[in-house]
Order: C-alpha cells, then sequence, then structure tokens
C-alpha cells in the first residue's frame, strides 16, 4: 500500500473521535439510569426500554439517541479514510445508526401496558433492525477488511464479537417468546455490551488508521 493511499482527509480522525465521545457518553448515561431506578424495577427482568420511559428514564433515552447520532460518524470515517467495506455493510450500518435513534424518539409503550400500541411495536422492531443490523454488517465487512493490511489485527476480534452478538440475539429472542421473558432484562443487557464493545473496537482500530498507521 502506497504512503499516498495511507494520507487521510482531515475529516477523517475528528469523525473517529466523535464516535468514541459517543461510545463513553452512552456508557455513563446507561450507569446513571442504572442507580436511581423506580421502586420495584429490575434489570434482570426489565429491559433498556422500559428503563427509558419510567419516570427516572431520561438518561437511557438519552443514552439511546447519543449513541445512534454519534455512531453516523462511522461510516462517515469509514468512507474518509477510504476503508472498502462494501455497500452492503454501508447501508447495514446507517440502519443501526437509524434504528436506535428512531427507537429513542418513538419509545415503547409505559411498563404494564397490557398490549403493544402501534407505537411500542414500531419502537420494538426498529430497535430489533438496529441490533441485527451492527453484528450482520461487521461480519459482512471483515470480508473486505481482512485483505487490509491496516486491518489484519482487528479482523479477528470483530469476527468474534460479531459471532458472539448473534448468539445473544438469539438468546434474546428465546427469552423474548418461549422463554417467557425469563431474564430477558439480563440477555438483553449481554447482547448491549457486546456490541457496544463491537463498535468500540470498530472506532479505535479506525482511529489507528485516520493516525496514518498501516498496523500494529
Amino acid at each position: 500500500m502506497t504512503s499516498r493511499s495511507l494520507t487521510q482527509p482531515w475529516t477523517a480522525r475528528p469523525l473517529t473521535l466523535v464516535a468514541a465521545l459517543g461510545i463513553v457518553a452512552t456508557a455513563t448515561l446507561g450507569v446513571v439510569a442504572h442507580l436511581a431506578p423506580d421502586p420495584g424495577m429490575s434489570p434482570l427482568s426489565l429491559t433498556i426500554s422500559d428503563y427509558a420511559v419510567s419516570n427516572n428514564g431520561w438518561p437511557m433515552n438519552l443514552a439511546i439517541l447519543v449513541l445512534g447520532v454519534t455512531s453516523l460518524a462511522v461510516p462517515l470515517a469509514l468512507r474518509a479514510a477510504r476503508v472498502e467495506v462494501g455497500r452492503l455493510a454501508e447501508v447495514l450500518l446507517l440502519v443501526w445508526c437509524l434504528g436506535l435513534i428512531s427507537s429513542a424518539l418513538v419509545p415503547t409503550d409505559p411498563i404494564g401496558t397490557a398490549e403493544l400500541s402501534t407505537q411500542g411495536y414500531l419502537h420494538r422492531y426498529v430497535s430489533v433492525a438496529a441490533f441485527v443490523a451492527l453484528p450482520v454488517a461487521t461480519l459482512v465487512a471483515v470480508r473486505r477488511l481482512a485483505v487490509d493490511p491496516r486491518w489484519r489485527a482487528a479482523v479477528r476480534p470483530l469476527r468474534v464479537l460479531a459471532g458472539t452478538s448473534v448468539l445473544a440475539l438469539l438468546a434474546l429472542y428465546y427469552v423474548a417468546f418461549p422463554g417467557g421473558r425469563v431474564m430477558m432484562g439480563l440477555v438483553e443487557r449481554i447482547l448491549v455490551l457486546v456490541e457496544m464493545a463491537l463498535l468500540a473496537v470498530l472506532v479505535v482500530r479506525l482511529h489507528r488508521v485516520t493516525g496514518g498507521r498501516a498496523s500494529g
């Protein structure tokens, strides 16, 4: 790879910093949201969306919105850094971002609602689309990243985390339907932590790539 091909537009690194700050802010807000929940709320049984619509749930809803908005910097940084991931991966990354933003702007129904409203169903399916899109985008992208010397060190952890995300999604499907929602909150939080770790690996590597280092 020539030195010219490693030269990055000035926008590339700032975009990775935006994405990194978004991950940190999301994690911080997520922790804050669990510090003073409404009485009787348990993270083991209640979902993140349930926390977001509770009386003290604004930090959780803001966390989802922040993650969605700042994640938009990732596909932009990939383009700016001339990292080839393919059109499908780029579209799926946008689904991740827009799904999170939509789920924050269109919250689920209040806890205890007997039947989901149209808004509740919309929230459910845009959330599902987001959490499916990120690992699938990664699995699609690593096929191209594996031949890029700048990304070789990141390919294996990206594959492992994406595969773990798929397993967590299957576990979430099981507990949501045949499992009777037992420990659904715990399973969902495991999924979220894995996908945030996946996003963090992607962003950290992007930061190195936009610094002009081909390997490491």
